[in-house]
């Protein structure tokens, strides 16, 4: 299979793949777990098996879902959208500022992936051009579920076989 972000093929049955081989199937992306062969008949069995990622359901429909894990250098920026209300005589008193006021945004490292690995990461960011949200399981503590965009990210490479992403992803409400 190809290794570049652009030229992405349709699943086909009894093909070979390896990890982090990108196929298209019905008008979405999906993204190799495992090296397997696949299923003679139906892209269904494979993705009900696990052997393919990228999305997840969520209310009923099929979203975009990163499936790969950050390096553990990352961090994470916390601050809460508060209001200050000003009285007179210099009285304040600070509101949260909406429903969903603590949205965390990480600056999260991909290091020292290989081709596939970082073809398939940027793949997956480029596909959402910045603006497209997509579900995500952070590292611990704030291992659940959440809603992220990525407006930003720095490819790199540092060997041969050897590359890095840099990526900052916002986190949005559910």
């Amino acid at each position: 299979m190809a290794v570049d972000i652009y030229t992405i093929p349709d699943w086909g049955p009894l093909v070979t793949y390896r990890k982090n081989d990108i196929v298209t199937n019905g008008g979405k992306f999906y993204y190799s777990t495992v090296n397997h062969i696949s299923d003679p008949s139906d892209f269904n069995n494979d993705l009900n098996q696990g052997k393919w990622g990228g999305n997840i359901t969520f209310n009923g429909e099929e979203k975009p879902f990163f499936i790969w894990k950050p390096s553990y250098n990352y961090s994470a920026t916390v601050q809460p959208n508060v209001k200050t209300i000003r009285f007179g005589d210099g009285y304040s008193q600070d509101v949260k500022d909406g429903i969903n006021n603590i949205l965390l945004v990480f600056d999260f490292n991909f290091e020292n992936r290989d081709l596939k690995e970082y073809s398939a990461i940027l793949h997956f960011l480029h596909s959402r051009a910045g603006y497209e949200k997509f579900f995500f399981i952070p590292p611990q503590p704030y291992g659940v579920v959440k809603k992220f965009i990525c407006k930003e990210w720095t490819p790199s490479q540092q060997f041969i076989d050897n590359y890095s992403i840099r990526a900052k992803f916002e986190e949005r409400a559910l």
